[in-house]
C-alpha cells in the first residue's frame, strides 16, 4: 500500500515561498527541504526541477495578489477605485511579506520566455485578471477605453506604488507610505486620457 505523503503540496510551496524569503533568487531545493524537515526526493517527486518548484511558488503568490485586487477597488468613485488598487500594493505587502517577496523572485516576462514547459499553461492567462481590472478601471474613470487611458491607469495603481514599495518589500511598510500611494495615485488619477 503507497504511504501518504508527508507534506502538502501548499506546505512545499510554503517552504520555498519562505526559503525565497531568506536567500531571494539564491534560494534553493536544499533550503526548502531543511525547512521542511524532508529529503529532496519528497520535493522532486513532485516538482521536477528548482525551477518548477520556485516558479510554481511564484505563481501562487501572483494569485494571492490577484485574489484582493478587484475587492480593494469596490467603489462607485471612479478615481478612488483607482487609488484603492494602488493602495492594495503598500497592503499586501504589509500583511504577505513572504508572498510579496516572492514576487520579485521573477520577472513574468522571463518565465513565459524561458520558464518551464510545466507553467506555460499556467502561466498564459496568469495576468488576465489584471488586465481586465485595469481595463474596467479605466472604463470607469474616462468613459472608454484607449491606449493611453490605459497607461495612464496602469502607471496610477500599479506602476507608481510598486515603484514607492519595491525598495521596502519583505521589510515592514511604514503607515506613511499609503499617504504617498494615495496622493501620486490621485494626481496621476486625474490625468486626461
Amino acid at each position: 500500500m503507497p504511504r501518504s505523503p508527508s507534506f502538502t503540496h501548499d506546505q512545499i510551496l510554503d517552504a520555498a515561498r519562505d526559503a525565497a524569503f531568506e536567500h531571494w533568487r539564491s534560494a534553493t531545493v536544499g533550503h526548502v527541504t531543511a525547512l521542511l524537515g524532508a529529503p529532496s526526493g519528497s520535493i522532486y517527486h513532485r516538482f521536477a526541477s528548482r525551477d518548477v518548484l520556485f516558479g510554481s511558488a511564484w505563481i501562487r503568490s501572483i494569485k494571492a495578489f490577484q485574489a484582493g485586487l478587484t475587492r480593494a477597488a469596490e467603489t462607485d468613485d471612479p478615481i478612488e477605485a483607482i487609488v484603492r488598487t494602488a493602495l492594495w500594493i503598500p497592503e499586501f505587502c504589509r500583511r504577505h511579506p513572504r508572498d510579496a517577496r516572492m514576487m520579485t523572485v521573477f520577472r513574468y516576462a522571463d518565465l513565459v520566455a524561458t520558464g518551464p514547459p510545466q507553467l506555460q499553461e499556467e502561466l498564459r492567462h496568469l495576468n488576465d485578471p489584471v488586465a481586465d481590472h485595469l481595463r474596467r478601471l479605466t472604463e470607469g474613470r474616462y468613459g472608454r477605453v484607449t491606449r493611453h487611458g490605459m497607461e495612464v491607469v496602469a502607471l496610477a495603481c500599479r506602476d507608481s506604488p510598486y515603484g514607492i514599495v519595491r525598495p521596502m518589500i519583505g521589510e515592514p511598510i511604514p503607515a506613511w507610505i499609503d499617504d504617498a500611494v494615495r496622493v501620486t495615485s490621485t494626481a496621476l488619477a486625474q490625468l486626461d486620457d
